[in-house]
């Protein structure tokens, strides 16, 4: 049996997103690259960055677009139209300055295959790391880290894949030691990196605390405990999502600061994996270090909470997500 080692990036590949596709039967992979937006796929998940099958699909250009660099956190869904769609931020300015939300829209149903700029949404504030849940119904929400005093997590409605609509709401800002900043950095509070995962019929934003360059990042839980997942007036109400007091991934066995997670289906449907990004060094202080792709696999306990355990060591051989097909 074919088996991996973590990280399944040789390079820093920081806030990595990663999605099966039946229909074409390829992964797909989007991370920080900065300058440009490119887009990874393969077969098989452990060699998303290294089977050396990708395409730049963006290339920033202030004058036309608006952008001029520093595009973070990518992500690719479909929208509810069907078309795929990439949510991620930018500098709005030349010189370094306020970052704002982006959309691309793929122009084929294959996502290798050509897009286009599509738009800067509104609201027009400082915001980083979109993500999309589509409910049963088809009614889709975004959910973003707006700056405010620290950073928050938002959730608004969509009237349609690249149009907020007025049902909006602030549900989650950090108030535990484990969110907080270190010290040494000083009182800082950050939520950012969510991600939308419904299963056992429970819907979570897990979402990360702390800082992404400190030791402590982490994974946290917000879960919803309303009805009617597809009802704006629901979703965005701050009430109806409550967050979980401890983190459910930290660092150990020497992966530093996990964070910024996504996840993904197997092949086969049978299992769900999250990739996130972790630090093969000590880092205490506010320095950028390089941060490495990984991915494992998540399990639930009987009452259908995410367990994570630890970040799995970079010496721990792991079997590939169920259904890979091997030649």
């Amino acid at each position: 049996m074919k088996t991996f080692r973590n990280p399944v990036s040789p390079y820093d590949a920081p806030d990595p997103y990663m999605g099966y596709d039946p229909v074409t039967g390829y992964y797909y992979a989007l991370f920080t690259r900065g300058r440009v937006l490119e887009l990874f796929r393969s077969r098989h998940a452990a060699n998303i960055v290294t089977d050396g099958d990708s395409k730049v699909i963006y290339t920033p250009d202030g004058e036309r677009d608006g952008i001029w660099g520093d595009i973070w956190a990518p992500e690719m869904h479909r929208g509810s139209n069907g078309k795929w769609y990439i949510y991620t931020s930018g500098r709005m300015e030349e010189k370094p300055s306020a970052k704002r939300l982006f959309i691309m829209e793929a122009l084929t149903d294959d996502p290798f295959g050509e897009w286009q700029f599509k738009c800067k949404p509104t609201p027009d504030v400082f915001s980083i790391d979109p993500t999309i849940y589509t409910a049963k119904n088809g009614q889709q929400f975004i959910c973003y880290s707006r700056v405010d005093n620290g950073q928050v997590l938002d959730i608004c409605a969509l009237e349609n894949p690249w149009t907020f609509s007025e049902k909006k709401a602030m549900i989650a800002r950090a108030k535990y030691d484990w969110e907080m900043v270190p010290p040494y950095d000083g009182p800082r509070t950050i939520n950012e990196g969510a991600f939308f995962v419904e299963e056992h019929d429970r819907l979570y934003i897990i979402y990360s605390g702390n800082g992404c360059w400190s030791d402590h990042y982490c994974f946290g839980v917000l879960e919803y405990i309303g009805d009617d997942r597809g009802d704006p007036d629901k979703m965005c109400d701050p009430a109806n999502w409550i967050k979980h007091d401890k983190p459910i991934f930290e660092m150990a066995n020497e992966v530093y600061g996990p964070g910024h997670a996504s996840f993904f289906h197997s092949p086969d449907g049978t299992e769900l994996w999250c990739a996130y990004h972790g630090m093969k060094e000590h880092n205490e202080k506010v320095v950028y270090a390089p941060r490495f792709f990984n991915i494992q696999k998540v399990n639930f306990d009987e009452t259908g909470y995410p367990v994570m355990g630890e970040p799995v060591g970079y010496e721990t051989d792991l079997v590939p997500p169920s259904g890979e097909i091997w030649e």
